[in-house]
């Protein structure tokens, strides 16, 4: 059971990278091309984050499960574990945001607000890097 929910957690680890990346090189190919062209790669983007956050989901449930499943609760975790926990969260708070700024933008048709997207992507890619980080020497 814990090898399947191993597999899920990487698979959403997969998952929550692919559109990130996908997103990141989308993006900066965007901010060459003409608008026209710019706008339809653009379009793109909350599509990108869906995916992202299923698998952000998908780590969250199969991470929770785990720490009871496998290490018997909180108090069995290596220290590490929190630190790459601090970075789970900030991951978590920036994929919130995405989400509340491509409906913002949705319900108000305003484009500026994509400008946030430009911090906030990749500190969601950095946050999740260093989680994938400290989760190797965690579990290690």
């Amino acid at each position: 059971m814990n090898a399947f929910l191993l597999f899920l957690h990487f698979f959403g680890l997969m998952l929550g990278a692919a559109g990130g990346f996908a997103s990141g090189i989308l993006m900066r190919r965007a901010a060459g091309m003409p608008p026209a062209e710019a706008m339809t790669i653009r379009g793109l983007g909350p599509m990108l984050a869906h995916v992202s956050g299923i698998g952000l989901v998908l780590l969250w449930v199969t991470g929770l499960i785990m720490v009871w499943s496998k290490y018997d609760g909180l108090a069995s975790l290596p220290s590490l574990f929190w630190v790459k926990f601090v970075f789970v969260v900030l991951l978590t708070l920036a994929s919130g945001a995405i989400h509340m700024t491509y409906a913002q933008i949705r319900r108000t048709k305003n484009p500026a607000l994509a400008t946030r997207l430009a911090v906030l992507g990749p500190s969601a890619g950095v946050s999740s890097t260093l989680a994938v980080l400290f989760a190797a020497f965690a579990f290690n």
